[in-house]
């Protein structure tokens, strides 16, 4: 009952950040947002009485994920290149996190690396060949590649979870979560660095249904991923 309850503390405090405008009370409100998830897997890891590594590096996952998404909104203010890059950095080790828990559950499978193997030339060749992709500073580039690198070997390592056939609720609900993660941050990948949508000032249509919808995604997969330690096998 109580993951119930956090989870939907989340979502309202994800639309009250919807509606916000003022820097912040956007900071306040996605640290708000995040806390709630991250007391949604402490709540799902105490019902399902686990205090296995597994829960414990997921948990340090979710923290990473909440101080990373304080980062990205401080990133807002002027000047604040360096709290993105903060931000980014975080958001790696949180699915670096999420990719040593998955080791511990099961082994390396080639199929794996698929998702990476897709995303990362992608970025790599045709993000510049298009000419429509902007990184400032230069080097930012790189740093997004590492992330992408990272980012979609989590989501290809999950999975490898459905060998747990005989929980199949563990299951849905690692990959769905992590799949929606990797959503989520092709959103903002296109919101942040592609120039016909990045230039557009913050008030159109086109920016704030992105940003709802990179909101919506994100949490979804945050929670999922949390209400999954419920299941843990």
């Amino acid at each position: 009952m109580k993951t119930i309850i956090t989870l939907a503390l989340m979502l309202v405090s994800m639309v009250m950040l919807d509606m916000a405008t003022d820097v912040w009370t956007c900071v306040f409100l996605k640290a708000l947002a995040s806390f709630f998830f991250v007391l949604t897997g402490f709540f799902a890891m105490k019902e399902r009485k686990s205090g296995s590594a597994y829960s414990r590096i997921i948990m340090a996952g979710l923290v990473s994920g909440m101080i990373g998404d304080v980062f990205m909104d401080l990133a807002n203010l002027p000047d604040g290149d360096l709290y993105f890059i903060i931000g980014l950095v975080t958001f790696a080790l949180g699915h670096v996190f999420y990719l040593i828990a998955f080791f511990k559950k099961t082994g390396f499978r080639w199929l794996n690396l698929v998702p990476t193997l897709i995303a990362v030339p992608a970025v790599l060749f045709c993000v510049p060949a298009t000419g429509m992709f902007e990184f400032s500073p230069p080097l930012l580039f790189y740093a997004v590649i590492i992330y992408v690198f990272v980012l979609s070997f989590m989501m290809g390592k999950s999975f490898s979870f459905t060998e747990f056939r005989e929980n199949p609720g563990f299951v849905r609900l690692t990959m769905i979560g992590a799949i929606l993660f990797a959503l989520s941050d092709l959103i903002l990948f296109f919101t942040l660095f592609f120039t016909p949508i990045s230039r557009l000032p913050k008030d159109t249509t086109t920016q704030f249904v992105l940003h709802v919808l990179n909101l919506l995604i994100y949490y979804a997969g945050q929670g999922l991923i949390a209400l999954s330690l419920k299941k843990e096998p």
